[in-house]
């Protein structure tokens, strides 16, 4: 009876190991790349401080590629583009005698961002498995271009006050925190909020008070 009872034991003991070995080999590996797409509202600017000529974009949508380096850390790549046109009659002035001067501001920015993202998840093993929290870090190189235009007319004739342009590579840093959920093993949604933004090589009235949100869904491949 003792032999039959310690066969048993032994027997249960057995599919025991074997069941926790086929559940762990049945976790899933960690998918490292992924791509992406956000919804942000956050602006791109451009100044040329010699030129006294810039401004910037919204571009709204923004695609991602990343890789997971590890569970806590993420690299990531993105692309935007913007556009913004100005036509419009910025002022009416009325002069002495019942003159009127119209005052006319025209323009064409123009912009595609790269932002080159760091994601850090601190106490990754230690956070919920669905629910993260993550510091991210970005450098974003600006290609594009700015033209403002400045005139008024009187009496019919139109006369330019301004005109100047400048195009290149410009540049940004931001930094902010970003909330993760797993959706499935395969989609992970997030909302972002960026708190620190610069201008690199000058300072801005829109850098002191650039705060933005940001939602989006990456697929790990």
């Amino acid at each position: 009876m003792k032999t039959l009872f310690l066969t048993f034991i032994l027997t249960l003991s057995t599919l025991a190991v074997v069941a926790q070995v086929q559940v762990d080999t049945t976790i899933a590996p960690l998918k490292r790349f992924y791509v992406g797409v956000e919804l942000s509202s956050i602006s791109y600017t451009m100044w040329n401080p010699s030129k006294r000529v810039g401004g910037g974009v919204t571009p709204v949508l923004h695609l991602n590629a990343g890789y997971k380096l590890a569970k806590s850390l993420n690299l990531q790549v993105g692309l935007t583009y913007g556009r913004k046109r100005v036509d419009e009659l910025s002022g009416i002035y009325y002069g002495q005698n019942d003159t009127i001067i119209n005052h006319y501001r025209k323009g064409e920015i123009q912009a595609l961002s790269v932002p080159l993202t760091v994601l850090f998840t601190p106490f990754s093993s230690h956070q919920n498995q669905r629910l993260r929290i993550s510091a991210t870090a970005s450098l974003v190189p600006i290609f594009g271009s700015v033209w403002h235009q400045q005139s008024e007319e009187f009496e019919g004739e139109k006369k330019v006050t301004y005109d100047d342009k400048d195009s290149g590579v410009y540049g940004i840093v931001t930094a902010g925190l970003q909330l993760n959920y797993k959706i499935s093993n395969r989609l992970d949604g997030f909302g972002k909020v960026n708190l620190y933004y610069k201008n690199i090589g000058h300072n801005s009235y829109y850098a002191s008070i650039a705060k933005s949100i940001g939602i989006g869904v990456n697929y790990n491949l």
